[in-house]
């Protein structure tokens, strides 16, 4: 039964992986395709992943390998630092 408002879907990926994301959906009690359509309702609701997003995740991923980099324990702590440059 084929709709004009509906498009079949088909790749090919990994078997691991693919038993890997199945066996983690259904034990979250869902299925592989309405999981896959609500990721996707997700993307085009918060127009996520992006390439800012991407991007500031990669950057943060960098920050943690460098022993050298300042951390904060609080907001106020960072205000304070600003104040005293």
């Amino acid at each position: 039964m084929s709709n004009a408002n509906t498009v079949t879907c088909s790749f090919t990926m990994d078997r691991d992986i693919y038993n890997a994301y199945k066996s983690t959906v259904s034990g979250n009690g869902e299925n592989v395709k309405g999981n896959i359509i609500r990721y996707m309702k997700s993307v085009i609701r918060y127009e996520i992943p992006n390439a800012d997003t991407i991007a500031a995740i990669a950057e943060v991923q960098r920050l943690k390998l460098n022993p050298n980099k300042k951390s904060y324990g609080s907001f106020a702590e960072l205000l304070e630092d600003l104040d005293n440059e």
